[in-house]
């Protein structure tokens, strides 16, 4: 390789988030392996490379941008949390699909916690915490979007944080209930943020987590098209096993893992919508289908989870 080759190289390795050692166990860099080339086919096209540690088999995002180059690779219409469109097939279901899961969270919540005090953090255009709010939840709400707080204010007039007020601890520290739905795959100061998540629980408190699973069905038959890589915005592929040893790193114990029921559907249609050619939705509707059944069989499987989470340590 030539001298300015490697220079070129130098310069962009500089702007990548390159990660040292595996945010899961530890691990040296030398532990990790290649495991797949994933297009960003959302926005850029780019090519990024995720990465999987030798030692717990944690998958990552491996040349991701630093977070203050991120920001493009946001904007997009069909970056639905952010811009709440409803063009096309894919993003009218999504519509509808989240009126049955916003029930759904509820539900759930309610299960585990009668305490009202709730942070959710990446609230997007504000739904979930609308929705909690409408049923007599004390609601406070984290969001890094401008775009996405402006749809909070102007929707349902309710006033989000910014991550850096979250990051300086200016938030209570007394929540019952703390939520990130799909929202920590995104997160850059991972172990900064489950530390002040641990200090903004109270002692009986729940956290619900709901991340994306690379150990399902679809992501094993779209590979690389899978909708829940989503690189370069998701930085972190939990599975179950990596997840629960993160989890317990950070002084919490998961205590229950819960299917998110339609997401194998959804996450099928996406994915099969960055291919070329037909888009045969009984097709895709089938892959859902099994990868539906797979999670019902084993929840390890499923195509997303959420974790439910308590504290195991007092700070």
């Amino acid at each position: 390789m030539s001298a300015i080759s490697l220079y070129l190289q130098h310069i962009l390795e500089e702007n990548k988030f390159n990660i040292s050692t595996c945010p899961v166990c530890g691990s040296p860099e030398f532990e990790f392996s290649h495991y797949l080339n994933v297009p960003d086919w959302l926005v850029s096209k780019e090519n990024f490379e995720l990465k999987k540690c030798g030692n717990c088999s944690f998958i990552f995002t491996a040349n991701a941008p630093l977070l203050e180059n991120a920001g493009p690779y946001y904007e997009s219409e069909e970056y639905v949390e952010h811009t709440d469109t409803n063009k096309g097939l894919i993003y009218g279901v999504y519509h509808q699909a989240r009126k049955l899961m916003l029930k759904f969270k509820l539900s759930n919540i309610r299960s585990y916690s009668k305490s009202t005090k709730l942070l959710d953090i990446g609230s997007g255009s504000g739904y979930f915490i609308n929705y909690m709010k409408q049923n007599g939840y004390n609601v406070s709400g984290v969001e890094i979007s401008d775009k996405a707080v402006a749809l909070c204010k102007d929707k349902f007039d309710i006033s989000v944080n910014s991550p850096t007020e979250f990051l300086a601890e200016k938030l209570p520290k007394d929540f019952d209930i703390i939520t990130m739905w799909h929202v920590f795959e995104h997160v850059y100061s991972f172990n900064e943020y489950f530390d002040i998540l641990h200090k903004s629980l109270k002692e009986n408190g729940h956290v619900f987590v709901a991340l994306p699973n690379p150990n399902c069905f679809e992501a094993k038959h779209y590979k690389n098209y899978w909708n829940g890589f989503d690189t370069p915005r998701h930085l972190w592929h939990f599975t179950p096993k990596t997840f629960k040893q993160f989890a317990e790193g950070h002084g919490f114990e998961m205590i229950s893992m819960k299917r998110l029921p339609l997401d194998p559907f959804f996450n099928a249609m996406v994915s099969r919508s960055y291919k070329s050619g037909l888009k045969f939705l009984p097709y895709t509707f089938t892959i859902g289908l099994i990868s539906f059944i797979n999670g019902l069989i084993n929840r390890d499987k499923a195509s997303s989870l959420i974790y439910i989470l308590k504290k195991s340590r007092v700070n």
